[in-house]
């Protein structure tokens, strides 16, 4: 069984390694040629399939582990679940979405960045918008009236503020997820964003985005465990579990006499 442990963990480290060095070589090489293919998104796919039958692997020999310390509520997690949600065995499988997601929002955020079009004078967003508003006329609007009211009297006005938050946001939510660092506060901001893109009638790869970012909110708890927040969330603690920095704090503040 060890043996077997082991074996898996050296596969999901080699997933991870060949994962991150191939996004970091498809963020350099693409921060300086447009639309460059280095076969990156086929090789997360064929490395996400591997990371897949690794998990199941991992979740076979650790199954009856997981049911054994499963806390006795009235609606337990089953089993599965936990694996994939809450156990660094799954980490691998994470980090390969967190690649293909992270790397997206960056080098949206990037091109954004080298455009003027994009900057505080909010050209682009504002042309954006109009071809949003256009699409709510017919029977079958893409864009909903309600959404429409907002994005003519609440963003347009609002172009360059809008268009400075866009931006940054998109790099801000890349480099949270790529780096691990609050990777499921970040993947909701994403989503938000993916959401916004829908509802102004802009398909492309919001979709995929939007449900692997939902994916990543909904296994928090392990997704970043391969970065950041393997360090992070310990000492900012857990809703149900308070943080390492915060029983320092109550070991520095003097008990009242």
């Amino acid at each position: 069984m060890n043996s077997q442990h082991n074996a898996a963990s050296w596969v999901n480290w080699l997933l991870i390694i060949v994962a991150g060095a191939w996004t970091i070589f498809h963020i350099v090489v693409n921060v300086n040629t447009v639309n460059n293919n280095d076969f990156w998104g086929y090789a997360l796919l064929i490395l996400f399939v591997i990371a897949l039958i690794a998990a199941f692997v991992n979740f076979a020999q650790e199954r009856s582990s997981l049911e054994a310390n499963a806390p006795k509520e009235r609606f337990p997690e089953p089993a599965i679940t936990r694996f994939f949600l809450g156990s660094d065995g799954a980490s691998a499988l994470w980090f390969i979405v967190r690649m293909n997601v992270g790397a997206s929002w960056l080098l949206a955020g990037w091109e954004k960045l080298q455009s003027p079009a994009w900057g505080t004078s909010g050209k682009a967003l504002a042309g954006f918008v109009g071809g949003a508003l256009a699409k709510t006329s017919g029977t079958n609007p893409s864009v909903q009236g309600w959404y429409a009211y907002f994005l003519q009297h609440f963003v347009l006005p609002n172009a360059g503020f809008f268009s400075f938050l866009v931006t940054w946001g998109e790099v801000a939510v890349g480099l949270g997820i790529l780096l691990g660092l609050l990777t499921g506060i970040a993947a909701g901001f994403g989503v938000l964003m993916n959401l916004n893109y829908l509802l102004a009638g802009t398909v492309s790869i919001n979709p995929i985005l939007g449900v692997f970012g939902l994916f990543l909110c909904f296994s928090w708890r392990v997704c970043g465990w391969v970065g950041i927040d393997r360090w992070l969330l310990p000492v900012l603690g857990l809703p149900w579990k308070p943080g390492t920095w915060f029983h320092m704090q109550e070991k520095e503040t003097p008990a009242h006499a």
